[in-house]
């Protein structure tokens, strides 16, 4: 594994030199053709990096051990890397992060995890808080009361649940909603893709963008048990059953506005497959078919994986701090969330190997081990910088291997906790204030 993540390493620095070499590429990725033009103590290659390094400390402490880390017995100010980063267009961390999923796709070949030949995506979003600030509230809106106002972003994910990798990340108004950013993102999802979906995308839409692509997408969606058509399942008693899906009024409005020309006599056909629970029942609604080997019992374990999302989304929040922004404009949290779904994603990579070492090494424990992402992101987060300046490229992951089997921790399967709703103002775990963060 070693070998992957050298070569994906490799083609993320290569981004950056084909980026910065070319004229055609570069445009892309400042604002105004003067941008980058002059020579800078932070220059478009280490402002990137120092971007993607999550800087959730002072910035001037920050800059500080960022430039202590290039070597550089010098370092720019606050005011400075501010300047800088209002040059950049956050698209860049976007396509650095396909570069780097889509690499590790291509290097680690049959190592890739699947599910009967799918890679199983799970898409879901979540909101996350932002300062309240004039220019934040304007573009990304969010809730209020009668006591004060929240300024909230919607983010998305679609997450390879068995690879741990977030291919295809969005941020938007919060009232854009989730929907909205689903159904754009249907667009965008590849053949063998597994589309997994909570109850909240059961409708008549989403299962048409999934059909009428140009080759049809697969997907499961728990299904809403108010609906009639699902209503009808469950009296039944029926295990499994092929049914025709009408669509609603919305649907129809919804549809034509993107495009498609349909009636109320335009029918789709789906399976419902029945799922016991030890004090519910749920029914999934897929176009994997029973004749092509998909039988009724695969279904509860298949759908279980979505969690998989909800998990990542902790990660994002708690231990990467996704709502501690380093920036108060649009921009800056724009660039901020795309770059934290870069670390991500580089630290679910390179702790593979570790994982399969660990699995190897304590295979006779009374439980399975995992590594601590917390720690071993920690860790990660220490020696970036020398990843991508550093040619010793294998010595560095190494090191990091030796240090990510150190710290595991026991998988206690089949645990269930309630699930606690919290109100608006409570979602976020770390409040950012305008004039302050911590220097240690």
């Amino acid at each position: 594994m070693f070998d992957v993540n050298v070569k994906v390493i490799s083609e993320l620095k290569s981004f950056i030199s084909i980026v910065t070499g070319k004229k055609a590429y570069f445009d892309k990725y400042h604002v105004s053709d003067k941008d980058f033009t002059r020579t800078r103590k932070l220059p478009f290659s280490s402002l990137v990096l120092f971007i993607t390094k999550l800087c959730k400390k002072t910035l001037s402490i920050e800059l500080e051990q960022f430039f202590g880390d290039m070597g550089c017995t010098m370092h720019c100010s606050v005011s400075a890397f501010t300047q800088q980063r209002i040059k950049l267009e956050p698209l860049f961390f976007y396509h650095w992060n396909m570069v780097l999923w889509g690499s590790y796709y291509f290097y680690a070949g049959e190592q890739v995890k699947r599910w009967k030949g799918y890679r199983v995506i799970a898409a879901d979003g979540s909101s996350i808080s932002l300062i309240n600030n004039a220019a934040l509230s304007k573009h990304f809106g969010g809730q209020g009361n009668q006591v004060c106002d929240f300024v909230l972003a919607k983010t998305f994910y679609h997450y390879d649940v068995l690879n741990e990798l977030i291919v295809l990340p969005d941020i938007q108004p919060y009232r854009y909603g989730e929907l909205n950013m689903a159904y754009d993102g249907i667009d965008r999802t590849e053949e063998d893709m597994l589309m997994l979906y909570d109850r909240n995308f059961s409708n008549y839409k989403m299962v048409a963008l999934h059909l009428w692509q140009e080759k049809e997408r697969k997907f499961v969606i728990r299904a809403k048990e108010t609906q009639n058509l699902i209503k009808k399942f469950i009296s039944s008693g029926s295990l499994s059953s092929v049914v025709d899906m009408k669509p609603t009024v919305s649907a129809i409005e919804g549809l034509n506005k993107s495009g498609f020309t349909i009636t109320k006599d335009t029918l789709l056909k789906v399976r419902l497959v029945r799922v016991e629970l030890p004090a519910s029942v749920e029914v999934l609604m897929t176009n994997l078919w029973e004749e092509d080997g998909f039988t009724d019992d695969l279904f509860k374990n298949l759908y279980f994986m979505r969690w998989g999302v909800e998990t990542n989304i902790s990660v994002q929040k708690n231990i990467l701090q996704l709502e501690s922004f380093s920036g108060l404009t649009v921009a800056a949290v724009t660039q901020d969330f795309y770059a934290t779904v870069m670390m991500a994603n580089l630290h679910a990579i390179l702790i593979k190997d570790a994982q399969d070492t660990v699995e190897t090494n304590m295979k006779d424990r009374k439980y399975p081990m995992k590594i601590n992402k917390n720690k071993s992101f920690g860790k990660l987060k220490i020696i970036l910088v020398s990843l991508f300046i550093d040619e010793e490229v294998q010595d560095i992951l190494e090191k990091l291997h030796a240090h990510f089997i150190k710290d595991v921790i026991p998988i206690r399967k089949g645990r269930t906790f309630e699930r606690k709703r919290k109100n608006v103002q409570s979602k976020s775990k770390f409040k950012t204030f305008t004039n302050f963060k911590p220097a240690y």
